[in-house]
């Protein structure tokens, strides 16, 4: 996989959709649609007049030109493919929420994997003009310049982001264990954000903007979200990452930061 080539085409594509989404983000009136969610009782599915349209347009030239690459999609579904050695995630907005209430926390977000490792991100925040790239053997940019991973080495030192959904499948099964540990890192930190984007922070947490993020509630239905945010961070200088086994809790929770950072809140989380 020519990991270069494909920053590239991606890229342009952000920049091409980004401008959509700007003049968008600048109308008074969004147009959006409130639905009960198919997959989440207390859930709302939030979808705009253009998600699907982006998202298919990255899909379909993507798809020509690079064989080899299946997709996850979220707006899509129906045209996953995850039997191929390479999966790509395509968020054409995460933070649709925010979106369509005009705060300018969402960006495009488009991730790789090779057998669920990550291999590639690339996030396009429009409004902030904030363009996250990076992969294996790049070194992850922020538009272009280098970047690194915050060298905050404690908790207590740290500003931190936690990614809590209070309306997915295991929301009823894990949620005193979620409360739980929000109360820890709330004592423990300097500082804790809840802001449940989760493209975004991550790739702020690259670019040392933040100094780590951790998702409480796991991301197992809703990998498209971090795919990218994912591979920013293992890619940028100091950058590590891991999905944490936890004894009974059945899907893995995603850790990003520097060594330091991400071996406590670990300890934090298992204990």
């Amino acid at each position: 996989m020519n990991y270069k080539n494909l920053i590239y085409d991606i890229s342009k594509l952000m920049y091409e959709k980004g401008k959509i989404l700007s003049n968008e983000f600048n109308k008074q009136n969004i147009v959006s649609n409130f639905l009960p969610s198919q997959k989440y009782q207390s859930d709302l599915d939030i979808s705009t007049n253009i998600e699907k349209e982006i998202e298919l347009d990255f899909y379909y030239k993507l798809k020509k030109k690079y064989k080899n690459l299946g997709f996850y999609l979220e707006e899509n579904y129906h045209l996953n493919d995850l039997k191929k050695e390479y999966i790509c995630y395509i968020d054409p907005i995460d933070g649709t929420k925010y979106f369509t209430k005009q705060i300018p926390l969402f960006n495009i977000s488009v991730g790789i994997t090779k057998y669920n490792e990550s291999m590639l991100g690339v996030t396009y925040n429009p409004v902030a003009n904030q363009l996250h790239t990076g992969a294996f053997e790049i070194p992850t940019t922020l538009n272009g310049l280098p970047v690194s991973v915050s060298n905050t080495k404690k908790l207590q030192d740290a500003f931190i982001a936690l990614d809590v959904s209070t309306h997915k499948d295991n929301w009823e099964q894990e949620k005193d264990w979620i409360n739980q540990k929000i109360i820890e890192f709330n004592l423990k930190a300097k500082r804790i954000r809840l802001l449940s984007a989760g493209a975004v922070v991550t790739s702020w947490v690259s670019h040392g903007g933040l100094d780590a993020y951790v998702s409480l509630w796991g991301h197992g239905s809703k990998q498209y979200d971090i795919a990218a945010g994912k591979a920013l961070i293992k890619y940028s200088k100091n950058g590590n990452i891991i999905d944490l086994r936890i004894p009974g809790l059945p899907d893995p929770r995603f850790i990003g930061g520097n060594q330091y950072i991400v071996n406590e809140i670990c300890e934090l989380l298992l204990r």
